[in-house]
């Protein structure tokens, strides 16, 4: 029997195909995978204060998701509250293994040193996993906590926050978001009075143009009754002549000056009309001339005629028309004290009255000297075939002594204030005043790739008050408040690092040699098979050539 064309030549075709493919198969050859890995670093801390010494932070966060090692790490570390004092308060760390809770339980606070007043931290609520979709660790704001300081009251309200640090098999992210309904200094009364200063004893010692300067910051002194009390004053320094006193305190001692000239100069006058009347009631009354009485005063005996007047004297033993003029003379000086008196004690309404509308500007007025509105500091750090960075903050709305004031002008704004108040402070011997500054943070960020790792990197400091600090003499410092204590306030400290490696599929060569051709022995990749795959290759064409014969073969007949 024959073998058929049809079938020969199939069985050809497929045998030469395989020793194709077993001698072009590269020796060793395999095909593998890597999966994409990234990590990321979320760390937070809401509020930062220090003050005389200590430092006090609350609401701390430290968040880590990676896959870069085995196993992953996906965890929280929560520190409520922590202090250069106590050291951390009711710090936990959340990892997959936990359950999802609130961090604290309860409210932590911490003291400041000397009863200066405490901090209270937030409580958030936590969870960490690890599983199919990724690695994730996040925290949100439950409470914000509370912050009083003795030596400036500060308003905090209405927080929240947002943070995040994942990774999954397209990119690693850390991103945050923290959100401030509001952050207040104090009034311009409250902060005089938390700085231990007794505000009165401090008017009675500012010059009129001080007091004006003080009362401008919270009222107009174009009109109303700071300008009146200023016009009063204008008119009664111009009646005083000569020295004028420059604050009521030197006016009220010019007053007890010029009381004290005065009582000398009636006490002058006392002696002198006596030592007349004494001289003058010694003559007979019947010595007189026609016309003299015997009670006749130093100012009538001067009103004689001067004949009349030297037969008068004649019959003295003492000089009348001396003592006479020495009654005048003293007379004289009692009209002139009374009047120093007079104008002085006009001065002293005056400025009196310019203190109390100054007062009552300054004491009536409850703007706060700053205040920031909804602010929100983000910070964002993404790890990815792009990848990005950003760090903001955003402040809804600002004012400076109830004035709304555009964010970019706040620094300038508030620092005119300040310098005002400054000026009015140090004007006063043994007074020496620090002004409180408000700073709106500078981001920074970053991203870069090196090789196929990309990274990403971004961190704010969202606000930083600089608190105000007061020194005063013992005379205007009020009892039992702390003076000279400096320090400073920060909100919203954020920071986020992010790396990603995106995973690939690859022939891995499992040998190299070097043959002896290669230049200078550079090492090429060894394409051919191992030392059995040619031989395979050789016997499957041998079996094709064997077949290819037998095709030309004619089978032999059974004619025998």
């Amino acid at each position: 029997m024959h073998l058929s064309r049809q079938l020969r030549r199939p069985a050809l075709a497929a045998l030469t195909v395989s020793a194709v493919a077993a001698l072009s198969l590269p020796a060793g050859a395999a095909s593998s995978s890597t999966a994409s890995k990234g990590a990321a670093t979320s760390s937070l801390a809401i509020l930062r204060v220090t003050l005389s010494g200590t430092t006090i932070t609350a609401g701390q966060i430290a968040a880590v998701a990676g896959t870069t090692t085995k196993p992953h790490q996906a965890k929280l570390v929560v520190t409520p509250i922590d202090s250069t004092l106590t050291g951390p308060v009711g710090q936990q760390t959340i990892t997959p293994s936990s359950s999802s809770s609130t961090v604290p339980a309860t409210p932590k606070s911490v003291d400041l040193p000397a009863g200066l007043g405490s901090v209270t931290g937030p409580t958030f609520g936590v969870k960490a996993a690890d599983d199919a979709t990724g690695v994730l660790a996040s925290a949100a704001l439950k409470a914000l906590g509370k912050v009083t300081v003795l030596t400036v009251p500060l308003n905090l309200k209405a927080a929240s926050l947002s943070d995040v640090a994942a990774v999954t098999s397209s990119k690693a992210r850390a991103e945050k978001s923290l959100t401030l309904g509001s952050l207040s200094l104090p009034s311009l009364n409250d902060l005089l009075a938390s700085l231990g200063l007794d505000l009165n004893g401090l008017l009675d010692q500012l010059t009129q143009g001080k007091l004006t300067q003080l009362a401008g910051l919270v009222t107009s002194t174009a009109s109303g009754a700071v300008k009146t009390a200023n016009d009063a004053v204008d008119s009664a320094q111009a009646a005083v002549g000569g020295t004028v006193p420059k604050n009521l305190d030197a006016a009220t001692s010019a007053l007890t000056a010029a009381t004290g000239t005065l009582t000398t100069a009636k006490g002058t006058l006392t002696t002198a009309t006596g030592a007349f009347n004494t001289a003058f009631g010694a003559i007979p009354a019947l010595a007189l001339p026609a016309g003299v009485a015997t009670g006749t005063t130093a100012d009538q005996f001067l009103a004689l005629a001067p004949a009349v007047q030297s037969v008068v004297d004649a019959l003295s033993v003492a000089d009348l028309g001396a003592l006479a003029t020495a009654v005048k003379t003293a007379e004289a000086a009692v009209q002139t004290a009374q009047d120093a008196v007079d104008a002085v004690q006009a001065l002293v309404t005056a400025l009196t009255d310019l203190i109390n509308a100054v007062l009552g500007a300054v004491t009536g007025d409850d703007n706060p000297l700053a205040a920031l509105g909804n602010i929100k500091v983000t910070t964002s750090a993404i790890a990815a075939k792009t990848p990005k960075a950003d760090a903001s903050v955003d402040v809804g709305s600002v004012h400076v002594l109830g004035a709304l004031t555009p964010l970019a002008s706040l620094t300038k704004t508030l620092g005119t204030v300040t310098n005002t108040l400054s000026s009015v402070l140090d004007s006063v011997a043994g007074v020496s005043f620090t002004a409180p500054t408000l700073t709106i943070g500078t981001p920074t960020k970053s991203t870069k790739t090196t090789g196929k790792t990309r990274f990403a990197s971004a961190s704010i400091t969202g606000v930083k008050l600089t608190l105000p600090s007061l020194t005063l003499p013992a005379a205007l410092a009020l009892p039992g408040v702390p003076t000279g204590i400096s320090g400073a306030l920060t909100f919203g400290q954020l920071s986020e690092t992010a790396q990603w490696t995106p995973g690939a599929n690859v022939a891995t060569p499992s040998t190299t040699r070097t043959p002896s051709s290669s230049p200078q022995g550079a090492p090429l990749p060894d394409t051919g098979g191992s030392p059995l795959l040619p031989i395979a290759g050789l016997l499957i064409l041998g079996s094709g050539v064997l077949l290819w014969r037998r095709m030309h073969v004619t089978a032999p007949t059974n004619d025998a």
